[in-house]
């Protein structure tokens, strides 16, 4: 429980009304209950919920000015009060107190203090979990591991051997960490390499056998690190795979081996990275965009959602479409695209006005 003067305060908000209210829940306009409930307004769109809730808390964005609440607190950017708020009034998951009876550690493993490892969790020869750590259950650790402090590993995560973890890192259900990556060489030149130099359109040779390229390297997620549920991040090759601090990935996500990821990046879901390609700091990528290997994406670059990259991007260029190119160049595209059928009526208009003239004309 917080009073709203203690609320106002955490959100650097305009304190309106009586700071003692006692707040019990943070809530959307519609499923207020009662004089304990704060609701959240996002936009104005729900403003009208106030009077016919008789809403008595409310957070409001300051452009939109005093409502007519009993008790309400401005902010000026209400997305980032809705992470504050949830904040103080987080629902944490479950872990068990401690080491459960039924997880596995190798003798040589150390444990940090106030740890917490759930049941079926395995943690291998030589491998160190932080402080403070939370490993929820069925979570996998290889050998030679290094976790830092205050740690959340939900159910299912799996981590390969010799692979570093940040403090304050969140690896959300079933991830993997340090799988092999996808990697592989044929004896002789094989199909792909027949058609890349000079983009020919024929394969002229065959992969006839494959050959496995071991991957022997690590992956190094920085601090402050969120990796989405069922995201796979492949290590190093030789070196390393690295999530750079602050970094924030969705789910679904496919890393590949020898990725570099720079600091405070946004990438969501089913996008994917190949081999060695290297994004800046603060770069965002859309949900199923891609980029290929060995390209550079700059800082603060914006890749739109579904573009397929097949250059490298500048620092601060926003692209869209397959292949990418500058999202201004793009939405132009789109806007001829979307005039191509008047276009043809009119086409076909001026052919059948030409017709009919050169009919005339041969009269003449």
């Amino acid at each position: 429980m917080k009073t709203l003067g203690q609320i106002a305060k955490y959100l650097d908000g305009e304190l309106r009304g009586d700071a003692d209210v006692a707040i019990t829940r943070v809530v959307h306009p519609a499923l207020v209950r009662g004089p304990e409930d704060l609701a959240l307004v996002l936009s104005g769109s729900v403003l009208d919920l106030l009077k016919q809730k008789q809403v008595a808390n409310a957070v409001v964005p300051a452009e939109l000015g005093p409502v007519d609440v009993p008790n309400f607190v401005l902010v000026p950017r209400p997305r980032l009060a809705l992470a504050r708020l949830l904040e103080l009034f987080e629902r944490p998951a479950y872990s068990t107190e401690g080491i459960h009876p039924s997880a596995v550690i190798d003798p040589t493993a150390k444990i940090g203090s106030n740890t917490s490892i759930g049941p079926h969790c395995w943690i291998g020869p030589n491998s160190v979990i932080g402080a403070g750590c939370r490993l929820i259950c069925n979570v996998s650790v290889g050998a030679d591991v290094k976790i830092g402090d205050q740690s959340l590993i939900h159910a299912g995560v799996s981590i390969g051997d010799r692979c570093e973890i940040g403090n304050h890192v969140i690896i959300q259900p079933n991830a993997i960490i340090g799988g092999d990556g996808f990697s592989f060489v044929t004896p002789e030149p094989g199909s792909v390499e027949s058609v890349r130099p000079k983009k020919r359109t024929e394969v002229t040779s065959f992969n006839h056998e494959i050959v496995r390229v071991n991957s022997i390297g690590n992956v190094v997620i920085e601090d402050h690190v969120e990796i989405g549920a069922c995201t796979c991040i492949d290590r190093g090759t030789l070196g390393e795979t690295r999530i750079g601090r602050g970094s924030k990935l969705d789910n679904l996500i496919q890393i590949a081996h020898n990725v570099t990821i720079g600091q405070n990046c946004l990438i969501a879901g089913q996008a994917g990275l190949a081999g060695t390609s290297k994004l800046g700091d603060r770069v965002v990528m859309g949900g199923q965009s891609g980029v290929p290997d060995h390209m550079v994406v700059g800082d603060d670059a914006v890749i739109w959602s579904q573009a397929g990259v097949a250059a490298n991007v500048p620092a601060k260029q926003a692209v869209g479409s397959t292949p990418a190119m500058p999202l201004r160049d793009f939405f132009e595209r789109e806007i001829h695209i979307k005039r191509l059928p008047a276009m043809q009526r009119q086409l076909k208009e001026l052919q059948k006005a030409v017709a009919d003239l050169q009919k005339e004309l041969g009269k003449g």
